[in-house]
């Protein structure tokens, strides 16, 4: 059985525990990372004795806190975070446990040059688009982990895992389920919702808002619902192969029965809809044709292996001086 001991980051938060820095009731700082997902991007990362860690985006403090302890003797944790109250929040918890963390007010998008190069970068939030300067600040072969998009629809959140190559660009990179608070500016970057009320659609299609209010419709007028065959751990990684096989009127819906991702179709009258939510799939009715296409889109995910996130094909495309993650089958 593994015990701490094979394990620095469990055996570093057992030493320091999250309620020192998330509020006996976990909500001193809000919106606040779960622990058990800050352990588990800080074990994506692989810190060492040693490293120089960036750590964008502070939240609770907590996750710079564990790299702190992670990178002991010898390393060096740098903290950014746009908003100076959380700032000195985290200052005085780090002297409080004696923790060496220097902890800077300024925008994240920039990183932090004056102590690049690093040899880890931890971008606790997710932004519109991956800018230069986080890979420009990487040392070669180190690792930046961050949230990102997968595409504009509102929910296609990702971790991505990215190595430094030795000319300041992407080395390996990987895509992982899960995801960050989007940064202040990443909603422009995404496709808006029509309805209303407690139910809404986001399509890829260019459609009149008629169309996009006919899929409401189709997902809220007396909808079907039925078991997905997803369980709870299989539900993430099928919306992130959905994205990238990117089928014909692609959706996300959030409605009263879940919100998900699945797949439109406004050509006829009336329109038909579903989508999946978790173990459930939502429809317009038991013999729509979407709800057909979304049973054959979980079966042909099964017989593809039912892949995982990581096991989809990421790649970084550089636009100007920011860059865009791809996932694919």
């Amino acid at each position: 059985m593994a015990t701490t001991a094979d394990d620095p980051v469990a055996h570093a938060a057992e030493d320091l525990p999250a309620e020192a820095f998330h509020g006996d009731d976990g909500r001193a700082v809000r919106p606040c990372t779960p622990p058990e997902v800050t352990a588990r991007h800080l074990r994506m990362l692989d810190l060492a004795p040693g490293h120089r860690v960036l750590d964008i985006g502070l939240g609770s403090g907590y996750s710079a806190a564990l790299a702190a302890r992670l990178t002991a003797p010898g390393g060096q944790v740098t903290a950014v975070d746009i908003n100076p109250e959380l700032a000195q929040r985290a200052r005085t918890l780090y002297d409080q446990h004696g923790l060496n963390v220097r902890v800077q007010v300024g925008d994240g998008m920039l990183g932090h040059p004056p102590a690049a190069p690093y040899d880890r970068i931890l971008a606790g939030a997710t932004p519109p688009h991956i800018p230069d300067a986080w890979l420009e600040q990487l040392a070669p072969g180190g690792i930046l982990v961050c949230g990102v998009r997968l595409g504009p629809l509102p929910g296609s959140y990702a971790i991505a895992r990215i190595t430094a190559d030795d000319h300041g660009g992407p080395g390996t990179v990987q895509a992982h389920p899960g995801g960050y608070t989007p940064m202040t500016a990443a909603a422009s970057h995404t496709v808006p919702a029509f309805g209303s009320g407690n139910a809404t659609v986001s399509t890829l299609a260019t459609a009149a808002s008629e169309d996009h209010q006919a899929l409401v419709d189709a997902l809220t007028d007396r909808p079907h619902s039925e078991p997905s065959g997803l369980d709870a751990t299989e539900y993430l990684d099928f919306k992130n192969w959905l994205l990238a096989v990117r089928p014909e009127e692609l959706l996300e819906a959030a409605t009263p029965l879940g919100n998900g991702v699945g797949v439109g179709d406004t050509s006829g009258v009336p329109a038909t809809a579903s989508f999946a939510a978790g173990e459930l799939l939502v429809a317009d009715s038991a013999d729509s044709t979407a709800l057909d296409t979304m049973r054959q889109l979980i079966s042909r995910w099964r017989q593809e292996g039912a892949p995982s996130t990581g096991q989809l094909r990421a790649t970084l495309k550089r636009h100007d001086n920011v860059w865009h993650l791809h996932v694919d089958v």
